[in-house]
C-alpha cells in the first residue's frame, strides 16, 4: 500500500469514528440551564465548562463516576477535560459552553460508504514559497466559531498557469510536527454537486509542515481534504479568506462524502 493509500483509508476511517464527523449528533451551546438532545440531565454554564445534573439511574457518568446530582464537567479548554459517558454508548465533549454529543452508531454512519475523491495526480504536486509573517500581525482569517485564526504567512505558488499568494494559518501539530493549514476554495467549488467534476461548495484544507521560516514547499494538492462541515451540519465552516478564493479548478484531492446510494451527504 503506498503512502497515498495509506492517507486515503485513514480518512474514510476518520469520518467514520467515535470520534469522526459522522458521529457528531448534536452541539448545543449551552448559555442557561436546559436539556441537551438526546442525553439525560440538564446542563448549564459554569467557569472553565458546564454543570450538568442528573439522578444515578440516568446512567451519566463524568470522569468514570456516576452523576447523581450536580456536577462540575471540565472542558478541553481545561488542563484535564472531563470524559462524559452516556447510555448506549454515546459520549460528550465540552468546548467554550459547548456540549458536543458523539454517537459511534449514528445514522449517519450507517449511510455512510466512502469520500469521492479525483484520481492521484503527479500533475498536482507544486512547488512554493512560504514566507512567514510578522508575529502577532493582523489575523483576518476566521474559524468556524467566528472567532480569528493565527495567521503564520503566506505560500506562493502557481496553479493553472496562474500565480497565487495564499495565506497559511497555524495548525494543530500533527504527530508532534507543527504544521501550517490553507483554507480554500477553487472553480472546482461552484459546480452542481451532481457534475464529477465538482467539489464541497464551502471550500477545503491541505496542511503542509511549518518550515518556520522562509523556505521552499512541496504542494500535494493530491492531499486537500474536506472540512467537517461537509459531512455534518453540526459543524460551521471557515469562511477561506479572499486571497485563498483560487479562480482555476483545482481537479484533486476529496470531493464529497458519499452514502450507501451514492448520493452526496448535503
Amino acid at each position: 500500500m503506498t503512502a497515498f493509500d495509506e492517507h486515503v483509508a485513514a480518512r474514510d476511517r476518520w469520518a467514520a469514528s467515535p470520534r469522526g464527523p459522522l458521529a457528531l449528533v448534536n452541539a448545543q451551546r449551552v448559555d442557561h440551564e436546559q436539556p441537551v438532545w438526546p442525553v439525560p440531565g440538564r446542563w448549564a454554564p459554569a467557569p472553565g465548562g458546564l454543570t450538568v445534573t442528573a439522578e444515578a439511574g440516568d446512567g451519566v457518568v463524568v470522569d468514570g463516576d456516576p452523576v447523581d446530582g450536580p456536577v462540575f464537567v471540565a472542558g478541553e479548554e481545561s488542563v484535564v477535560p472531563s470524559a462524559i459517558g452516556f447510555p448506549d454508548g454515546r459520549a460528550g465533549t465540552v468546548a467554550r459552553g459547548t456540549l458536543r454529543v458523539w454517537d459511534p452508531a449514528s445514522e449517519a454512519i450507517a449511510r455512510f460508504a466512502r469520500i469521492a475523491r479525483f484520481d492521484r495526480s503527479d500533475g498536482w504536486v507544486t512547488s512554493g514559497r512560504y514566507t512567514p509573517g510578522v508575529p502577532g500581525g493582523a489575523a483576518d482569517v476566521l474559524d468556524a466559531a467566528g472567532d480569528p485564526l493565527e495567521v503564520a504567512g503566506h505560500v506562493e505558488t502557481t496553479l493553472g498557469g496562474s500565480a497565487v499568494r495564499l495565506v497559511a494559518v497555524r495548525s494543530a501539530a500533527f504527530r508532534g510536527t507543527p504544521r501550517l493549514q490553507l483554507i480554500v476554495q477553487d472553480a472546482t467549488s461552484a459546480l452542481a454537486e451532481d457534475d464529477p467534476g465538482s467539489t464541497y461548495s464551502m471550500g477545503r484544507f491541505l496542511y503542509l509542515d511549518d518550515p518556520a521560516a522562509s523556505a521552499d514547499v512541496e504542494l500535494d494538492w493530491n492531499l486537500l481534504v474536506l472540512p467537517p462541515c461537509a459531512f455534518s451540519y453540526q459543524y460551521a465552516c471557515p469562511i477561506p479568506p479572499a486571497e485563498n478564493r483560487i479562480p482555476v479548478p483545482i481537479t484533486a484531492g476529496e470531493r464529497h462524502p458519499l452514502d450507501v446510494t451514492g448520493h452526496v451527504f448535503h
